[in-house]
Parts: C-alpha cells; sequence; structure tokens
C-alpha cells in the first residue's frame, strides 16, 4: 500500500482511498485536528481523481475526433474552405 502522501498510482486507488476518509471523517470518531488533516488528503485525493478523469475525458475526444468526417486532422476531412456554391 502507498505512504499516506504518495498520489495514487490509478484513478481506482485514488477512489478507494479516498472513499476510506470520506468514511473515516463520516464516522465522527477523529478529533479535530486528525478530522483537517484526514480533510487535506481528501482533498488532495478528489484533485487526482478529477485530474485522471479529465486526461481520460479529453483522450476519448482525441480518439473520437480523428472518426469524425471533417474533423481537423482526421482523414478525409476539408482541408480549405468549402466550394462556392455556383
Amino acid at each position: 500500500m502507498s505512504a499516506p502522501d504518495e498520489p495514487p498510482v490509478t484513478f481506482e486507488e485514488a477512489l478507494r482511498r479516498l472513499d476510506e476518509v470520506v468514511a473515516r471523517l463520516e464516522s465522527g470518531e477523529v478529533g479535530l485536528e486528525e478530522a483537517v488533516a484526514l480533510f487535506e488528503q481528501g482533498q488532495g485525493l478528489l484533485a487526482a481523481c478529477r485530474e485522471r478523469l479529465a486526461a481520460a475525458q479529453r483522450r476519448i475526444e482525441e480518439l473520437t475526433a480523428e472518426d469524425l468526417p471533417g474533423a481537423p486532422g482526421a482523414a478525409g476531412g476539408a482541408a480549405g474552405p468549402p466550394p462556392a456554391p455556383f
């Protein structure tokens, strides 16, 4: 298992650790100082999850844009202005 200060390796690991932090906070069995430290850790895990999701979304958009006709960089896409109507 990773040390608390190390960033999680995968999205799934970050999400699992975030769930654990939330469960501990919701239990109400932690003191104020520990709750603040857990909250801070949770914020970092949340940021890591958001970054990984954003990267996945960008990659999916890149992959699907390549398949769309007329998309920039797509094979068969328009290379210049559209032809004149007459």
